[in-house]
C-alpha cells in the first residue's frame, strides 16, 4: 500500500479520532486503483465514512478537491488529469 499523500499518521482526517478507522479512497470506481497507487486516500472514522457515502456527498467532493490540490502540489495538474481524467477544482 502506498502511503497517503494527505496524511502522515493514522487518524480520522475529519475528526482526528484514532479509533475504528477505514481507508477512504478519495477517487473511486475506475479511479480507485490509481488512488491507491498515487496515495490518494485518507483515514476516516467508520461512522464518518459511512455518513459521507450515504448522506453527505459534499464531504466526498471536498476530499476529492483537497486531494487534487495536494496531488498538484507534489506533481502537477497535467499529471493529475492524465491519471484521474477529471478536474474537481
Amino acid at each position: 500500500m502506498t502511503d497517503s499523500i494527505m496524511q502522515d499518521d493514522r487518524y480520522c482526517y475529519i475528526t482526528g479520532r484514532t479509533d475504528h478507522l477505514d481507508k477512504h479512497h478519495c477517487f473511486t470506481g475506475i479511479r480507485r486503483k490509481a488512488a491507491d497507487q498515487w496515495g490518494c486516500w485518507v483515514w476516516l472514522n467508520h461512522d464518518i465514512h459511512m455518513t459521507a457515502h450515504q448522506q453527505q456527498p459534499e464531504i466526498l467532493l471536498q476530499l476529492k478537491r483537497e486531494c487534487q490540490e495536494r496531488f498538484e502540489e507534489i506533481y502537477d495538474h497535467e499529471t493529475f488529469m492524465r491519471v484521474f481524467g477529471k478536474n474537481y477544482l
